[in-house]
């Protein structure tokens, strides 16, 4: 049986276990407002009377880009600037709610992912992780409340039984779909800096710090490895510039996982729509080399914030489960329109592209050491920025240094550090 993780809104993850591959693809944010011909206030999109709904603080830079270049609009599979329509959803059957919906149209676009991705993919193991429009209203998540109830309804047959509790209560849950394999699937919605809700127990929400190592704690003594996924990462927007969590839940998250940084192999994660990668440090003061906690953030199949779908395919290792290489596929939204279908193609290859030395795979220290030369090397980040939006438009803030920054403290010292080495 195939198997496919789909971080909902975040990502979905597609584990082919006889060829060692999986997919790995971000907020597809399916609208059923976007079937209109009309584009209103309900969806989100770019147009004269339109509600605007920002996550990207540059978003109406973009939009004036857009008109500078004379670029499309309206076309079969939709238009930059916009969430996924009915033919972009057909043509991929990705994952999460449209932008800024009201819920009777949310729950319906929720329930026709759901269905379609059952319908187009039946002997498919499906693995989804909750994002902030997965829930209502966007970013209200709490313990035990009707939003997770919902969520279980409809994601139901993707859910392990013995996992029921867990995700009622909290959202999360844990699954092995290969043999020495445990994903972790958190509901990182509960930490975003967006979140308003109050917590019975505020330094723990819901307990999923403590259900988080004790999962942990199950996988070493199995002796599997770890892959966490998450819609929202822990560290700073690329937008922003600020926290993505609030401060003491990333410190908590860092705190339990630097703990077993030996058995955690990867984080995936998605919501800014931005093709991306982390790298940072794990602080264990009980170890003497301390090694990188390598997440890797997919871009996303809505072309809303002004990128071209994207979503990427991972090699692993059979015994290690360490990421050996990642193949990056795009579709341009213009070319598509113009030819009347999505022309899914390799955008890059990540060991080539960056010449990775895979060797021992793909994690935090070799990210890393990609970003020291990305430092050093205007070009080798040039193309990182290119592919961040689908081969787009360019839209970097100073980036370089987001990789291992998970505090604006420590993008600080190492922009001081790069300016130097320029």
């Amino acid at each position: 049986m195939k198997i496919i993780l789909i971080l909902v809104l975040v990502l979905v993850v597609s584990i082919n276990a006889l060829n060692n591959q999986f997919l790995h693809i971000s907020d597809v944010h399916y609208s059923s407002a976007m079937n209109s011909l009309l584009y209103n206030a309900s969806v989100m999109c770019i147009g004269p009377t339109v509600t605007k709904e920002f996550d990207h603080k540059e978003h109406e830079m973009l939009v004036e880009d857009t008109e500078r270049l004379n670029l499309p609009t309206n076309g079969l599979y939709g238009r930059y600037g916009c969430d996924t329509n009915q033919l972009l959803l057909n043509e991929f059957t990705g994952d999460g709610a449209g932008h800024g919906l009201p819920n009777g149209p949310w729950s319906e676009s929720q329930s026709t992912l759901a269905k379609s991705l059952y319908g187009a993919f039946p002997n498919t193991q499906f693995i989804p992780t909750i994002g902030n429009n997965d829930v209502f209203p966007d970013y209200n998540s709490q313990c035990n409340d009707s939003n997770l109830q919902f969520l279980y309804e409809t994601w139901a047959q993707w859910i392990p039984t013995n996992q029921v509790s867990s995700f009622l209560y909290r959202g999360s849950f844990v699954v092995s779909p290969v043999a020495g394999l445990t994903i972790i699937s958190l509901n990182t919605i509960l930490y975003s800096v967006k979140n308003k809700n109050t917590f019975a127990t505020p330094q723990d929400p819901c307990g999923q710090f403590a259900w988080l190592e004790q999962q942990l704690i199950a996988a070493k003594q199995a002796g599997n490895s770890v892959y966490i996924i998450g819609h929202i990462f822990p560290g700073l927007d690329p937008f922003y510039l600020q926290g993505t969590w609030k401060s003491q839940y990333q410190t908590s998250f860092f705190n339990i996982t630097s703990d077993y940084q030996t058995t955690i192999t990867a984080g995936f994660f998605g919501h800014i729509h931005r093709d991306e990668i982390r790298s940072i440090q794990f602080n264990s003061p009980s170890l003497t080399n301390n090694h990188y906690f390598p997440m890797f953030i997919g871009s996303s199949i809505t072309p809303v914030y002004f990128n071209n779908p994207t979503f990427k395919q991972f090699t692993y290792d059979s015994l290690s489960k360490n990421i050996t290489d990642i193949t990056a596929y795009f579709s341009d939204i213009y070319i598509s329109n113009l030819k009347g279908h999505m022309n899914w193609t390799e955008e890059y290859d990540f060991v080539s592209t960056y010449d990775i030395d895979n060797q021992y795979g793909i994690g935090g220290d070799q990210l890393n050491s990609l970003l020291d030369r990305m430092i050093s090397t205007n070009s080798i980040f040039n193309n990182y920025d290119n592919y961040r939006s689908g081969s787009y438009l360019s839209d970097s803030p100073s980036m370089t240094c987001l990789i291992n920054a998970a505090t604006i403290d420590e993008l600080n010292a190492c922009t001081e550090i790069a300016a130097n080495v320029a």
